[in-house]
């Protein structure tokens, strides 16, 4: 295992070396132009759709210029082995960012169809499912109902996929009410179906309500130091008359291999921050790294699960990550099945061997810390993390409810060199997640290193 995964770091140190060699290419959304060609600041691009038309080469970097904003989906070009297509930034200010909402943030963007009702205008149709209204940025959030009838407090919100309107329930405009509104549409931001020997760097990617990046068969990814903020919650199928929603930050669906997050930060997503998983016979996950990123305010923090008996995974790893507060987060209270757990274990047929879940930091949760349900045969290595929360049981496991951390240690036998203990952050209650000198994170590694991200 040690041996793999010494060669899957170095094969992406190679490929981010070699990635100057091929052709640069700028993108500027507010002083771009699509009819250039993108070679240089001075001649950038204009448009996510002129990126996505790109006949990119293995080796080639796209730039998107830092302050900048694009609408819709990065559809990104693969590279080969020793030259991966990039996606990275130019510039000063915040990271570039793609949205996957759509602006109604105009009195003329809303009509009052009944008193303290509104809704979008006909003549504006949104054509797939808002799984999300984002009042400021997120200081408030819709709460999705089902069905006009259903909208009875401010901000629940309906959409009709008959008319391809949104319908609001507020006591006045609300876009007099509310800065800036955003419309998180079904659809992934990053859709990288299919792709390989990609690579992304520094990009800020918001308010899309599948995926943030989403797609199958993947392999030869790296995701590094990107954000993430208010992802998922849309509608993705109804099982026996209930509607279910769906939506993860970054997730590796089926025969995903040899893909590497690290230094991200996930923030308020509607089901997992990170997660793969698969349901299919070819369904092999293999060689997955997660490392060094701050996630806080999702339903999960990590989900697993893969099926059926003839899937395969082997060599995932979960590893320096600190994780906040799962289960507090804009959907929590809409959700019919509330599971608010940093590790999401769920089922598992599939062959498996090499899964690591270690030095991490687990902080808060509102159910259960880690869930683990039937099916496992081989069980994850979890151990030197450090857990503390104010609230909810420690574990679920298979059915049962391990309230203490000590039953949870004796009954499991995981986590045996773990500690239950505040890390003393500098100001949670802030958003202050600096470690201060006096942390136990400080000393737990088996070498008496630090455990949990490096920069939350």
């Amino acid at each position: 295992m040690l041996t793999t995964l010494v060669v899957f770091t170095l094969a992406f140190t190679n490929d981010g070396n070699l990635a100057a060699v091929g052709r640069t290419f700028y993108v500027d959304s507010a002083g771009g132009d699509d009819a250039r060609d993108g070679r240089s600041e001075q001649s950038a691009w204009k448009s996510l759709a002129r990126v996505n038309s790109a006949e990119l080469k293995p080796g080639d970097t796209v730039r998107f210029k830092r302050g900048g904003q694009w609408r819709g989906s990065l559809v990104p070009a693969s590279g080969e082995r020793a030259a991966p297509v990039t996606y990275a930034s130019y510039g000063e200010g915040p990271k570039p960012l793609l949205l996957g909402s759509r602006p109604r943030s105009r009195p003329e963007d809303w009509v009052e169809v009944e008193d303290g009702l509104w809704a979008t205008l006909p003549a504006d149709p949104l054509s797939v499912d808002v799984g999300n209204v984002i009042f400021d940025h997120g200081k408030v959030c819709g709460w999705k109902k089902w069905s006009v009838e259903a909208l009875e407090n401010p901000y629940d919100y309906y959409y009709d996929g008959s008319s391809w309107r949104v319908f609001l329930r507020s006591q006045a405009n609300p876009a007099t009410l509310h800065e800036s509104i955003e419309l998180a549409m079904a659809g992934h931001v990053v859709n990288q179906g299919g792709a390989h020997h990609v690579v992304y760097d520094g990009l800020a990617v918001m308010y899309g309500a599948s995926h943030g990046f989403g797609g199958g068969g993947t392999h030869h990814l790296v995701i590094r130091n990107c954000d993430l903020g208010y992802i998922g919650g849309a509608h993705q199928h109804t099982i026996n008359g209930r509607p279910v929603r769906f939506g993860n930050g970054i997730e590796f669906w089926g025969a995903a291999h040899d893909n590497l997050v690290e230094g991200c930060r996930i923030w308020q997503v509607y089901d997992a921050a990170l997660t793969n998983q698969g349901r299919s016979p070819d369904s092999r996950q293999v060689n997955i790294t997660y490392r060094n990123n701050f996630i806080r305010n999702a339903e999960y923090s990590f989900e697993y699960w893969n099926h059926p008996e003839t899937a395969l995974t082997e060599n995932i790893r979960f590893v320096n990550n600190t994780c906040v507060d799962a289960g507090v987060v804009w959907s929590h209270a809409q959700r019919p099945d509330r599971n608010g757990s940093h590790l999401m274990f769920y089922s598992n047929t599939a062959a498996t061997a090499g899964i690591e879940v270690k030095y991490n930091i687990f902080y808060n949760h509102t159910e259960w810390g880690s869930r683990y349900d039937r099916g496992w045969k081989t069980l994850p290595e979890v151990d030197y993390n450090l857990w503390y929360s104010r609230g909810g049981v420690i574990a679920r496991w298979f059915g049962k409810s391990l309230a203490s951390f000590d039953d949870y240690q004796r009954t499991t036998g995981l986590e045996q060199h773990s500690v239950f203990a505040d890390p003393l952050f500098v100001d949670p209650q802030g958003g202050d997640y600096r470690l201060t000198p006096g942390s136990p994170a400080h000393r737990l590694r088996p070498d008496g290193g630090p455990v949990g991200a490096d920069h939350p």
